[in-house]
Order: C-alpha cells, then sequence, then structure tokens
C-alpha cells in the first residue's frame, strides 16, 4: 500500500510554532542573562540583567503585538529577522566559550585576572536561545505568503539605514582604557567571534532590502520593525556598559546603529507621509550623471599624478595600488554617461572606493617614513571618494523617485536566475575576503581586515550583495544593471592582479583571483536572464 505524504500544515500552524520557537528562544536570552554565563571568579561588570531580558524579549514582542491584532503576516514576519541574526549571535557568544579572555562582554562578566573562567548555565541558556529564535526565524519565512504582483514601497530610507547600521556593527561598542575590558569590533575579534559579527553586519542592509521591497504593506511593516527592534537589543547594552562602568566611555558605533533603528521604524509606523520637495528626477539623474564623471575624472587623476612627496633626489617608489583607479575611473564614467545604465552606474561606483582604498593605504604607510608626505595624488583620490559618495547617495535618490512616479509591480524572479544571482553573492564573499595575488613577505589587503584598504573592499563588498538582492526584486531592465554594475566591481577586483602582480618577486595568483573571475561570469550569467523578459514568470 502507497501512503500519500501529509499536507503541509497552513500557515497559521506555522505561524504558532514559529511563535513559540521565538518566545522560548526569547526567554532562554532572558533567564541565560539573569544566570552567571561563566564562573563565580568573573560577575558581571554591573547588574545589566534586567535589560538584558528585556532586550531579549523586545523582537519577540513585537511580533506578539501583530498577532494580538490578528495580523499574521506582520507577526510572521517580525520573526524573520531575529532569526537570521541570531545565527550570528550564536557565533559571537561562542567566543565566550572558545576563549572567554577575548570576549568583551562586561554586561555579563568581567574577568579580574588572567585566568579563563569556565563557562557556566547561563551561557548554554544563551546559545540554546539563539538556536531557537533562529528555527523560529525560518519557520516564520515559511509561514509567510507573498502575493504575486504586489507594488512595492520606496526602499530608499531602509536601504541606506540598513547600510548605515552595518557600518554601526563593525565599529566598537565602547572605548575602553580598562585591560580587561578590551575595545574593538567584529574586525578585531577572533573566530568564532569575527565570523559571527560579520554575518550580523552583512544581514542588516540585505533584510532591510529585502523587507523593504516586499510587495505586501503587511511583511513590509514587519521585517522593517523587527529588524529595527533587534537593532536595539544590539545596540542597547553597549551604550549601557558606558554609562555604569568606569574607565569605559561611550563610541558612535551604537548610536548608528540606534539610529538606523529609527530609520528603519520610521516608514513602518505610516507616519512618514510629509516628504521634502525633492528636483525633479530627470534634474537629479543630471546631477548623479556629472557627479559621476568628475568622480571618474578625479579617480583617473589619481591614478596619473604621484602620491607621496620624497626629498629631493630620492625616486618615488612606483605605485601599484594607484593603478587599480584606472578601471574604477573607467567604469564610473561609462556608466554615467548611458542613461539606460544608471541602476549599473550606482553599484558600479563602489568600485571607486574598492580601488581607492588600497591606494590610500599604500599611500599612507608609506607617509610614516620622516620627510615623505602625501602627494597630490592622495587628495585626487580621497576627493573621488568623496564625489563617489554624493553620487551613490544622488543615483539612490533618483531612483526613489522615479519608482515612486512610475511604481514597480513585483513579480518572483525565475528560479535560474535565483541559482545564478545567490551563487554570485556567496563566491563575492570569498573574492573579497580572500588575496588577489601571493607573494613571500607580502601582506595582502582583505575585506575583513583592519587596514585603511579593508573598508574600501568592505563597502564593494557591500554594494555587490545588496545589488545581487535588489535584482531579484526589480524589473527585468533594472535588475540586469544592477548585475551588470556589480560585476563592473568585482571585475576590477580581479584586475589587481595584471595590475599589481610586478609589485612584489615571486607573485602568484591569490584563491581571490579565480573567486572575482567566478563572480564577474555569475554575475553576466545572471544580468542575461533578468534582461530575457521571456525567462520571467508572469504575474499571477
Amino acid at each position: 500500500m502507497i501512503r500519500t505524504a501529509e499536507a503541509a500544515p497552513p500557515a497559521s500552524s506555522r505561524l504558532r510554532t514559529a511563535f513559540g520557537f521565538a518566545a522560548a528562544g526569547a526567554l532562554c536570552g532572558a533567564v541565560g542573562a539573569a544566570l552567571p554565563v561563566v564562573d563565580g571568579s568573573a560577575p558581571p561588570a554591573y547588574t545589566a540583567w534586567p535589560l538584558l531580558a528585556a532586550l531579549a524579549l523586545l523582537p519577540v514582542g513585537v511580533a506578539a503585538f501583530f498577532l494580538s491584532r490578528r495580523a499574521t503576516t506582520t507577526a510572521a514576519a517580525a520573526l524573520v529577522p531575529a532569526g537570521v541574526f541570531a545565527v550570528g549571535r550564536f557565533l559571537v557568544d561562542l567566543q565566550v566559550l572558545a576563549d572567554p579572555l577575548t570576549a568583551a562582554r562586561p554586561e555579563l562578566y568581567l574577568p579580574t585576572a588572567l585566568t579563563a573562567p569556565g563557562p557556566a548555565a547561563g551561557l548554554w541558556v544563551l546559545l540554546a536561545g539563539h538556536v531557537l529564535t533562529a528555527a523560529a526565524g525560518l519557520v516564520a519565512a515559511t509561514a509567510r505568503t507573498e502575493p504575486e504582483g504586489g507594488r512595492s514601497e520606496r526602499f530608499g530610507l531602509p536601504a541606506t539605514a540598513g547600510v548605515v547600521g552595518a557600518v554601526g556593527l563593525c565599529m566598537a561598542p565602547f572605548g575602553s582604557s580598562d585591560a580587561f575590558i578590551p575595545a574593538g569590533g567584529p574586525l578585531d575579534a577572533p573566530l568564532p567571534a569575527l565570523a559571527g559579527g560579520l554575518l550580523v553586519a552583512l544581514a542588516a542592509p540585505v533584510l532591510a532590502v529585502l523587507s523593504a521591497s516586499s510587495g505586501d504593506p503587511d511583511a513590509r511593516r514587519g521585517g522593517l520593525l523587527g529588524i529595527a527592534a533587534v537593532l536595539v537589543a544590539l545596540a542597547a547594552p553597549g551604550l549601557a556598559t558606558a554609562v555604569a562602568v568606569d574607565r569605559v566611555d561611550a563610541a558612535p558605533g551604537p548610536f548608528l546603529v540606534l539610529g538606523a533603528a529609527v530609520a528603519l521604524a520610521w516608514p513602518a509606523t505610516g507616519r512618514a507621509g510629509h516628504d521634502l520637495a525633492l528636483p525633479g528626477r530627470r534634474r537629479l539623474h543630471l546631477i548623479a550623471a556629472v557627479l559621476g564623471v568628475a568622480t571618474g575624472a578625479c579617480a583617473a587623476l589619481g591614478a596619473l599624478t604621484r602620491h607621496l612627496d620624497v626629498p629631493a633626489g630620492v625616486t618615488p617608489p612606483t605605485d601599484y595600488a594607484a593603478r587599480l583607479l584606472w578601471p574604477a575611473a573607467v567604469a564610473v564614467a561609462l556608466t554615467a554617461l548611458l542613461p539606460k545604465a544608471r541602476p549599473a552606474f550606482a553599484v558600479a561606483l563602489a568600485a571607486v572606493p574598492l580601488a581607492a582604498g588600497q591606494a590610500l593605504d599604500a599611500a599612507l604607510n608609506a607617509a610614516k617614513v620622516p620627510s615623505v608626505g602625501p602627494g597630490p595624488g592622495v587628495w585626487f583620490t580621497a576627493l573621488a571618494v568623496l564625489l563617489a559618495g554624493a553620487a551613490a547617495s544622488t543615483a539612490a535618490l533618483a531612483g526613489a523617485v522615479e519608482r515612486d512616479e512610475e511604481g514597480a509591480d513585483r513579480t518572483s524572479p525565475p528560479l535560474p536566475l535565483l541559482a545564478a544571482a545567490l551563487t554570485a553573492g556567496l563566491v563575492a564573499v570569498g573574492a573579497f575576503a580572500l588575496p588577489v595575488l601571493a607573494a613571500p613577505g607580502y601582506v595582502p589587503i582583505t575585506a575583513f581586515g583592519l587596514r585603511v584598504g579593508s573598508w574600501g573592499l568592505l563597502i564593494a563588498l557591500v554594494a555587490v550583495l545588496v545589488a545581487v538582492g535588489l535584482s531579484l526584486v526589480s524589473r527585468p531592465g533594472r535588475g540586469a544593471a544592477l548585475l551588470l554594475g556589480a560585476a563592473c566591481v568585482t571585475a576590477t577586483r580581479a584586475l589587481e592582479y595584471p595590475f599589481s602582480a610586478s609589485r612584489a618577486a615571486g607573485t602568484e595568483p591569490g584563491p581571490a583571483l579565480w573567486l572575482a573571475l567566478a563572480t564577474t561570469a555569475l554575475l553576466l550569467v545572471a544580468a542575461a536572464i533578468r534582461a530575457d523578459r521571456r525567462s520571467a514568470p508572469r504575474p499571477g
């Protein structure tokens, strides 16, 4: 006898299951904060468990509020962000188990000696809470049913807020002059806190874009409020520590995260009805194009002029890093001059900080030598970065105005596009996290390092990931343009090898070269699929 598969539980049943997981996870977070996470040799620096318990209950409280009002779609969407963030938070808290002396968690414990304290019950309860919260987010994501062909609202403000939140999450939560409270962000942390912190930071802009682009207003509201609740929970402990603990000062990171939370929650309240009067979209596009051409010109001047002023009679070193400004300048200038390539232009601008970061890093390190100072190329390069930021902001604003005027029909992306785009996003992480070239004695710059050039790589990586996410919810032509712009950025990353391979003896291609080339190819394939209107599913 052949048995048929049981029918999948209805969405309401899955939502109840998700809420149960989320409530259990929040309870574990509250109880774990009240229990000792390490042995008695390292008590908390201050009584933080009431605050931590309230913050643990905040995301599920948002979902409970909407569930009590029978807004099931909003409640389900509010649970998803907490589940995504929980994966990174699990890895961050796992650092307490791996090496408690390097995990700066004064709200949970404060070491008083160089002997590492052992784990206690509270740590296991906290980790279990993260697992339950992640499970809740996964189940809640399957409980959502988004209508086909819905109209998505503007997402310029949430996307910007997500990027600002990611920057704040990458910064130190506080400053410290106490040797037992190391002050540093996720980029300063060892594994697994490094991986967890970066996952948390990258989740902010990606979730913000996906939530804001939803065609269902209820799902949009729940997603944005869910992200805002988690960001508040992430920012508040650092500020509380700065207030309550001696020799600990406030840092700008938590303020950026709180500002991002407010910006994400504001459009979800439905009270952002009165907007400032803005120039027309044609004028905004023109301004963006002018800024783009100026950015390309400054980048080209940065590549042409010297980056170091050396004493008379001393031959200046060859600035290999500045050569990468050439492809960035060409990509930005060309896309700025093509009206139909404006989405590609907005993404391709990320190639400027990618190249400029490498050049400025080399120049600033060399300028530490006595009698060596920055040359005019440094100032042209820095100006190119500033103009690129202004051009990107203007292009994003122009796109938001155009979206408001014309509207945007949301359709589900075809499966081949999903496969190519998501694979490209995953491979892109390795393309920016690993070195492009390797040589004896050469220390490469990677996205997750602690150097000036690392910030340029990190900005480029975030731009590529955001472009991939937006391409899945954009109209075919604009989605293809976004992917082409991302391909310009990854191609610039790959060109670092031929442009600077002669900087050291015995240079060999690094793994990031092949990953960058693979990412570029995948993005081009995804762009071709997105541009093919025959592959787009018809709205149901």
